[in-house]
């Protein structure tokens, strides 16, 4: 008679020194259990770092189970039951299949009959105690993190741009600041607070050969996380909301922590791609199909043009020379100057929702730290404050458009106690473009009169914001 063919299932879940070891342990103890068995080795199932708790795909698993359904296996071989799994409807699945098909499981800490009542039951017992085991761990490891994060504690993971990881006199995981890191951080902070795009930063950062904290090379996406990041403020996160004050020096102040936030959550911001490299791409449309105009060369001079069919209608074309009339309107719709008393208003507003923040702070540190508020409890009040936040953000955002243009260039401290004229050439491109953004949405170009050569500006329908 054929011995009875077994198929081991091996699986270790803690990432640690030698997991490796581990599963070539459990082999080595379950083929001697089969041996004694009379039980022959067929296959062998190993998930390596894969948790049975967590509900992540086991692969091995999941071969096991298809081979046991096509009558591959006689019987199951593993150390304990808690490695086969700590789901206890995995477990009933399992059960259900292994009666099916008539498969014996054995395990190193102790054999369970799964043919009989006796069996199934104490099964169940067992995949109950290591499910509570499992979830004791995990409320453990929580309560943990919580911990530290209310006493503002750094967490692991990967180095963040600025700082390096570190340790307290008294032990406890903090950041340390880089403080030649710490320089680019407030140089790009400044830089799009006067209104350079992250693009440009980038460009020329990588020109500088300033690596980022991987050692790679500056992106759009990274900047913004960097100078949107908590961390920089000396705030410590946890579960995605900011909880306190962090025990690390912050590089930016909370206020210009916020603006940055304000600026760069703003929908209106290029997000990335090739930079323009004339005035009015993309703000021209076309009068007769709604697109974009692009700037073509002619001659020594130039004009935009809509592109033909399928991009646009290939029917409308005016001369760049409107650039200089653009300017004007806009300076004369919004004078361009620096004005030197910082907007009051403007600061109070900024000043509330930076108290809003910190409101937000506390209340995340009485639910997730110290449990004091119930979930219902935490988001109806998070609800109200995210609502106060947006209506003075949207009527911050209201007052800097309507601020003489290039305030909205400068940070508050830079700003002079009497009017300054502002030339455009003082301007480079990237801000002249978003000085025109502020106040302009776009400029809907009429079509021509037939057989006209001559400019006619009144083709320059204007749609102001």
């Amino acid at each position: 008679m054929d011995k009875p063919r077994a198929g081991l299932y091996l699986r270790i879940s803690k990432g640690v020194v030698g997991k490796g070891l581990g599963i070539e342990r459990q082999e080595e103890l379950c083929r001697k259990l089969a041996a004694d068995k009379g039980w022959q080795v067929v296959q062998v199932y190993a998930d390596n770092d894969l948790s049975a708790y967590s509900g992540s795909p086991r692969p091995q698993y999941e071969a096991m189970l298809s081979a046991i359904e096509a009558g591959s296996l006689d019987a199951v071989v593993c150390v304990d039951q808690d490695r086969l799994t700590r789901q206890p409807a995995e477990l009933e699945g399992f059960i259900a299949l292994a009666d099916a098909k008539g498969i014996a499981l054995a395990n190193v800490s102790g054999e369970i009959d799964l043919s009989t009542s006796d069996g199934r039951f104490r099964a169940r017992i067992m995949g109950a105690v290591a499910r509570q085991e499992s979830e004791r761990k995990s409320e453990r490891i929580r309560r943990q993190k919580a911990q530290a994060a209310s006493k503002g504690w750094a967490q692991g993971g990967r180095r963040r741009y600025g700082y390096q990881h570190a340790r307290t006199e008294s032990g406890e995981a903090t950041l340390e600041v880089v403080p030649s890191e710490a320089e680019i951080i407030r140089e790009a902070a400044k830089r799009v607070l006067e209104g350079e795009s992250l693009r440009s930063i980038a460009i020329d950062l990588n020109s500088r050969g300033i690596p980022t904290a991987t050692g790679s090379q500056w992106q759009v996406t990274t900047l913004r996380t960097m100078l949107t990041g908590p961390h920089t403020a000396g705030l410590r996160v946890h579960h995605g909301e900011i909880v306190g004050e962090a025990n690390w020096e912050p590089i930016l102040d909370r206020a210009t922590f916020e603006r940055l936030r304000l600026i760069l959550g703003d929908p209106r911001r290029r997000q990335g791609g090739r930079p323009p490299t004339h005035l009015l791409t993309g703000i021209l449309k076309c009068g007769l199909c709604g697109k974009n105009l692009r700037h073509a060369k002619r001659g020594s001079g130039g004009r935009y043009v809509c592109d033909p069919a399928p991009k646009g209608c290939g029917r409308l074309a005016i001369s760049d020379i409107i650039e200089e009339a653009v300017k004007a309107e806009v300076a004369q719709r919004a004078p361009m100057e620096r004005s030197l008393e910082v907007d009051e208003t403007i600061e109070k507003l900024q000043a509330e929702i930076v108290a809003i923040e910190e409101s937000m702070d506390r209340l995340a540190a009485l639910h997730f730290a110290e449990g004091h508020l119930s979930e219902r409890e935490y988001l109806a009040a998070r609800s109200s404050l995210d609502d106060k936040r947006a209506s003075i953000e949207a009527e911050l955002k209201e007052r800097l458009a309507a601020a003489p243009l290039t305030d909205l260039l400068l940070a508050p401290s830079e700003r002079a106690g009497a009017t300054e004229p502002v030339e455009w050439d003082d301007l480079d491109l990237e801000s002249q473009r978003r000085t025109i953004s502020a106040v302009l949405d776009r400029i809907v170009v009429a079509p021509g009169k037939p057989g006209s050569r001559k400019l006619d500006l009144s083709r320059l329908k204007y749609r102001w914001r």
